[in-house]
């Protein structure tokens, strides 16, 4: 009698669960080409909110870092509440009375401080300490620990002990527990702590596979760490719609133009919020918004993650557009799902994206793209699928510059002389390629 074969086990981990449909497509796309060519395979994802991930993608989920709700049940009142279902106000108030009067004590108050922070700092590492232990037992039996795309390096939002921290604690573990550790089509950067890099050198040494999304994060990550990597295109490439070719806007009705806008310096997303930039981001955006309506396109405002929509809603007050939405020229999407997305994106004739992905995505659906980029990795894109010459810099752009680039590329659409094709099937190509090697990776082989 044989003995039965062990079931592959694969952990698709990344900083995704935030409801970001660019991350959540790079997710969809590595479990979709992993099923198709290890159908047994038992897949699992690792994100920040396993819920989200497991409702979305239909598998079992845990969490990449501790969460309260994950792993404490809900405390259970000893106390019948009060009518209201709120605390009494002589209850509430007070502890918080009591706790102003002690520190109004300018010695007692510093010193309640210091307690505070000692006290959070204890709770922190014995959590920390718990979380680590149930992460370590739920890596047992795991194959293959797979880090994907997406902005993985970087430490802009939350320092080194953020993303850099996370990558290690998790790659120390799979090592511990025999699962091989591969790190594909990884983006980089924002990246500049000294200690992050000394995490991501002591991360990458220890992994089993490498690569990058584009040349310009294997250049930072091995100007400062002296480890190397292979090249690849973004996962989200190989999502598998099609569509990719020639882009014609129909002469018979009127171009329709998505565009996407992002919080970038807006206090109430970004890292480092700028009012003044913030707002003439904005207010440019605006201005080509205006232009697009007014040559009779159909313009559709949409989002990729829900903080865009405040940036929609921010555009719809400047832009008093009432009109334009009751006669059907201006629309707004709120998008859910990938799916939903991508069926909005190969409705459009051309895409005017500031985020990454809202820029990926319409290129393999033969949507050509005017990029406004907040970081390189879109510029690049763009000059890799020769659409170098529509793209501006978010820091100095003017509107007169991004209406005429506007218009130029959408006088290229309506000739039709935009072929994205090749350059798509030479991404499927290649991440077709790297498919192939993880594929050996879990199975037990070698990357080659």
């Amino acid at each position: 009698m044989q003995a039965a074969t062990k079931r592959v086990r694969i952990g698709v981990f990344g900083h995704y669960g935030n409801q970001n449909l660019g991350d959540e497509s790079i997710i969809e796309a590595v479990i979709r080409n992993l099923r198709q060519r290890l159908p047994d395979a038992d897949i699992v994802c690792l994100s920040l909110d396993p819920e989200d991930s497991r409702s979305r993608h239909e598998v079992d989920a845990f969490p990449i870092r501790y969460r309260p709700d994950f792993f404490t049940p809900r405390p259970v009142s000893a106390s019948p509440p009060s009518p209201s279902g709120a605390p009494s106000p002589s209850a509430a108030s007070a502890p918080r009375a009591w706790k102003a009067r002690l520190k109004a004590v300018p010695i007692l108050g510093h010193g309640l401080k210091a307690a505070a922070r000692a006290l959070d700092f204890k709770d922190t590492l014995a959590s920390e300490y718990r979380f680590l232990a149930q992460a370590r037992d739920y890596l047992r039996g795991m194959d293959l620990l797979l880090v994907t795309g997406s902005n993985q390096f970087l430490d802009n939002f939350g320092g080194p002990w953020g993303f850099p921290y996370t990558l290690l604690k998790w790659t120390l573990l799979a090592k511990k527990n025999g699962t091989r550790v591969a790190f594909i089509s990884v983006g980089a950067g924002p990246l500049s702590h000294p200690l992050s890099f000394f995490m991501l050198k002591h991360t990458l040494r220890r992994a089993d596979f490498v690569s990058f999304r584009d040349q310009g994060s294997l250049d930072l990550v091995r100007s400062r760490t002296h480890q190397a990597g292979r090249v690849y295109p973004d996962l989200a490439h190989s999502l598998g719609y099609d569509g990719a070719g020639t882009r014609i806007a129909k002469p018979d009705r009127p171009l329709s133009v998505a565009l996407n806008p992002m919080p970038v310096y807006d206090s109430r997303y970004w890292h480092e919020g700028d009012e003044d930039r913030y707002q003439a981001y904005v207010a440019k955006v605006t201005d080509l918004c205006r232009e697009v309506l007014s040559d009779g396109a159909r313009l559709t405002l949409f989002s990729t993650q829900r903080k865009d929509e405040n940036v929609i809603d921010d555009i719809l007050s400047q832009l008093g557009a009432e009109d334009a939405v009751a006669t059907g020229h201006l629309s707004i999407q709120r998008n859910r799902s990938v799916n939903e997305l991508m069926q909005h994106l190969g409705a459009a004739d051309l895409v005017v994206a500031t985020r990454f992905h809202a820029t990926v995505l319409p290129l393999q659906l033969g949507v050509p793209v005017l990029g406004i980029c907040y970081y390189r990795k879109a510029a690049e894109l763009l000059n890799d699928v020769g659409l170098g010459d529509y793209q501006v810099a978010i820091d100095d752009f003017d509107a007169p510059t991004l209406i005429a680039k506007y218009r130029d590329l959408a006088r290229r659409v309506r000739q039709g002389d935009i072929q994205l094709d090749g350059e798509m099937a030479r991404y499927r190509d290649a991440l077709a390629e790297q498919y192939q090697a993880i594929v050996q990776l879990a199975t037990g082989g070698e990357a080659h």
